[in-house]
């Protein structure tokens, strides 16, 4: 009967089925040729360092969720640390029992790696035999095997799935030239990769200095994203201190983490680099593997496979920072840096329509400068580009905020002036005189130049209530 259980279990475990139905098999299995009582295989979990459920003789309508405990303390960590077998027989009975409750614990050790524990509970008339004991452990062994090869399995699998998910999400990351859509599909694609519930990117703005929060992606209350982001903001800190990742596997044993323990169990930060500079982070936080209710940590391995996604991300925000540069350098003259004719000629569109929908009157200012400064160190075009520059320093500075101003050719500056409810009588003064003031400066710096200056306007609506209208009266240009 023995060796008819050995054989039988062997078959089940080195059976073609999928692992849960071998699990079940077995444990069903051993139940029976126990007697009765409860067979349990439990696995170990190195991220959480959790015990977890696997499969179970014990009944549970309707299905719970699995169901993990800690290890640190238990019984079960006992046999698996130590690799041993534990049985835990009643010592002092009642004179009339006849039963005796035995608990029998045997660890699962497949190529060295500790991966979980076997669990009976039996009720017997009399101690179990020894040689009993030895065939649960040859069971055990078996079970060993079978579990191993399956997590080996499992965790190939998954990290190729994941390899793949990241190679397809990348064909996109690439493609996308738009940064605000480029930061978003980076932080959901993240997320769903590394099992992470929150990310957070920050990127350098070349203004402040500063690395600023530009996507957050995650289901965090306001108050929450607060101290999120203060962890964040530490994480950030030891990255751009030289720090080339920071892994925290659990912020309430880690020292100098512990303060943001309620905040988020675990996190995984990494630089962007481009153009040999980090151009920014992108933080992830709170590992939920698939069917659990609760996080469990980022490892050394989950680390490197960000760090494979991170690699698509850094090509794709180099790409569309430059292409964003790029298309603002194309809208905007090189030699003033104010927009040019395209940029003016949308804005004007859409003013005069807020302006016909709110009832406001708007001016259009046009301003020609013809400018002849004698040779020098510097070409003709050069010496032109002095002249302009001045001019568009002085023009910026008699506006206001919220004025418009562009170079719409070599030798012209187009000006929109919404909200102008007092006409021409106090703005357009006042730029003739700030431009004309400059256009002496530039004959009393460069002796024997000469600066020609003439202005047109249109308002509207008195002079048109279209574009079109508006453009023809304001080229009429006087001196």
């Amino acid at each position: 009967m023995i060796a008819d259980f050995t054989r039988k279990a062997g078959e089940i475990l080195r059976s073609a089925k999928p692992i849960e139905d071998r699990l079940r098999e077995f444990s069903g299995e051993l139940t029976g040729w126990l007697g009765g009582g409860t067979v349990s295989v439990l696995l170990f979990d190195r991220d959480s360092e959790d015990f977890y459920v696997r499969t179970s003789t014990l009944r549970v309508t309707p299905a719970a969720p699995e169901f993990h405990f800690a290890a640190e303390g238990t019984l079960e960590e006992l046999a698996l640390a130590e690799r041993r077998p534990i049985v835990l027989s009643e010592g002092t009975r009642p004179a009339n029992s006849r039963r005796r409750g035995t608990v029998l614990m045997f660890p699962l050790i497949s190529s060295g790696e500790p991966n979980g524990v076997l669990v009976l509970q039996t009720v017997t008339e009399g101690e179990i035999p020894e040689d009993r004991i030895s065939v649960l452990a040859d069971a055990a062994v078996l079970l060993s095997d079978a579990v191993g090869v399956s997590l080996r399995e499992e965790s190939a699998a998954l990290r190729m799935t994941k390899i793949a998910a990241i190679n397809e999400a990348g064909i996109n990351i690439i493609s996308t030239l738009d940064l605000s859509r480029l930061l978003k599909l980076v932080a959901t694609s993240a997320c769903l990769i590394l099992e992470a519930e929150t990310c957070v990117i920050r990127l350098l703005d070349p203004v402040t200095g500063k690395f600023g929060i530009r996507e957050y992606y995650g289901m965090k209350s306001e108050g929450e994203q607060k101290d999120l982001f203060l962890m964040d903001k530490k994480a950030v800190t030891m990255v751009l201190k030289g720090d080339p990742s920071v892994l925290v596997r659990d912020a309430a044993q880690e020292p100098g983490w512990r303060d943001f323990a309620g905040v988020a169990r675990t996190l995984a930060c990494l630089p962007l680099h481009g153009d040999g500079e980090i151009l920014g982070t992108v933080t992830i936080f709170d590992k939920f593997p698939h069917k659990t209710f609760f996080p469990s940590s980022f490892t050394p391995e989950d680390l490197s496979t960000f760090g494979k996604f991170i690699r698509y991300a850094e090509k794709a925000v180099t790409n569309a920072i430059a292409y964003e540069r790029n298309e603002r350098l194309k809208n905007l003259d090189e030699a003033t840096s104010l927009p040019t004719l395209k940029y003016f000629q949308e804005r004007l569109l859409h003013e005069i329509s807020r302006a016909k929908r709110f009832e406001r009157r708007l001016v259009l200012m046009i301003c020609e400068i013809q400018a002849h400064v004698p040779g020098g160190p510097q070409s003709r075009a050069g010496r032109g580009d002095w002249v302009m520059k001045r001019v568009a320093k002085a023009i910026r500075t008699s506006l206001r905020e919220y004025d418009i101003v562009a170079r719409i050719s070599e030798g012209k500056f187009g000006m929109i002036l919404p909200e102008a409810e007092d006409g021409k009588i106090s703005a357009i003064p006042r730029i003739k005189k700030a431009i004309a003031a400059e256009a002496e400066e530039v004959l009393r710096r460069a002796k024997g130049s000469r600066v020609e200056v003439r202005f047109g306007h249109a308002a509207f609506p008195e002079d048109g209530d279209d574009h079109e209208k508006l453009i023809f009266k304001s080229n009429i240009l006087k001196g």
